[in-house]
């Protein structure tokens, strides 16, 4: 799903690298609607001064449900004898690692919606999975999604006087939507057919200071995914699945700014460093899992604000493997990897047999092996490329 903002430039994107392999034919694209956006409280109209148009903003993904409906996507794919579709959010790219096993999950209780949830500390900027009974009658009731700037107040009105505190293990009591979802297409396309796939709507200001009267930027009404139970009557079965936080949940959605200082709160900073340095870490422990010793930095490292202690940088492409047997597999015998390595694996056919990586980079593809030279991080500056930037630190050759 597109909208006005990023629509040219996805397509742009997938032509530019001819569709990542996919095919045209298998990608569809439905764009969504700008709305216009308010500027405070009272809900006036924002408007660009400069260019004298009214401001608007996209309405927000649980546009994603009627879409998919009035574009006949949802009717294509039912009709092609798909079971199952997933929804990720681009931000977090390790919500492909949870894909195979959340199937599994959804397959064998046979819901029709499955939430992919990790443990949340209380407080979080992050959605949390709550029970909802209604008062009057207590065989009503619904499994979803709370928005975070709604759960405290809820949680004290309804649940306990000190709102979303911490368990004894020092995490909130309510899972953490990550905002992958899966769901059963047969009974989701009925559903649609019945309700249009059209979600309730809400407002969401981020504001500038305290007394919550000034807003950071526009705001909008919009709509989310996750409210998809909401369209659900009694007979559908939604469920979530819990997952440790380092195997696939790590978005980037703050800049260095905003990601520092939820760091000096004591949650996750949400930025694109440590998202980046998540993706290794994900590798790393797998690897750790299937035998393979690891090497870390002993102390960390500072990168404009953001504190690190890497491991070696290893990438596995989906080719090489994918689930966790198909990496074990892939390694016998004593295998070692130094912080000072870079290991990058993309052909399904390589095997490795007390491998001892020490320093410098090796990059397995098509067949061929290519070493190469040590890669380590330094601090980005404001002379180099956005993408360094936005991380705060930069890969450079030894």
């Amino acid at each position: 799903m597109v909208s006005d903002d990023t629509h040219d430039r996805t397509i742009a994107l997938l032509e530019k690298h001819n569709y990542f392999g996919l095919g045209k034919h298998r990608v569809d694209i439905v764009k969504q609607e700008n709305v216009p956006a308010m500027m405070d409280n009272n809900a006036r109209i924002a408007i660009d001064t400069e260019q004298m148009k009214v401001i608007t903003k996209p309405h927000g993904h649980g546009d994603i449900h009627n879409l998919l409906f009035d574009s006949g996507v949802a009717k294509k794919w039912l009709d092609m004898g798909k079971e199952w579709m997933v929804f990720i959010q681009d931000t977090n790219a390790l919500a492909l690692k949870a894909i195979p096993s959340i199937l599994g999950v959804s397959r064998k209780n046979n819901w029709q919606m499955n939430t992919v949830c990790v443990p949340r500390m209380p407080g979080e900027s992050m959605g949390a999975i709550c029970r909802l009974v209604d008062e009057s009658d207590s065989s009503k009731e619904i499994v979803i999604n709370v928005e975070y700037n709604q759960l405290d107040a809820l949680l004290k009105a309804k649940w306990n006087k000190d709102g979303d505190i911490k368990n004894e293990i020092g995490y909130s009591y309510f899972p953490g939507n990550t905002n992958t979802l899966v769901f059963k297409i047969p009974e989701y396309f009925e559903n649609l057919s019945k309700t249009g796939g059209v979600i309730p709507e809400f407002v969401n200001p981020k504001y500038a200071n305290a007394e919550k009267t000034v807003f950071k930027s526009p705001t909008r009404l919009e709509c989310m995914m996750q409210d998809y139970p909401k369209l659900l009557t009694s007979s559908g079965e939604v469920g979530f699945t819990m997952y440790e936080t380092w195997y696939c949940f790590s978005p980037a959605k703050n800049n260095i700014k905003d990601a520092a200082a939820c760091v000096a709160k004591g949650i996750p900073s949400y930025g694109a460093a440590e998202a980046e340095y998540n993706f290794y870490n994900w590798t790393n422990k797998m690897l750790e899992l299937a035998g393979v010793q690891i090497d870390y930095e002993t102390e960390k490292t500072d990168y404009n604000g953001m504190q690190f202690a890497f491991g070696p940088k290893v990438l596995l492409d989906p080719m090489f493997a994918i689930t966790f047997e198909e990496i074990k597999c892939k390694f016998a015998g004593q295998n070692k990897i130094s912080r000072h390595g870079t290991l990058i694996l993309k052909d399904r056919e390589v095997f490795f047999e007390n491998l001892s990586l020490e320093q410098g980079s090796l990059v397995c593809s098509d067949g061929g092996k290519q070493p190469g030279a040590k890669i380590s991080f330094e601090r980005s500056s404001q002379g180099d490329s956005e993408i360094f930037q936005i991380r705060g630190y930069k890969p450079v050759k030894g």
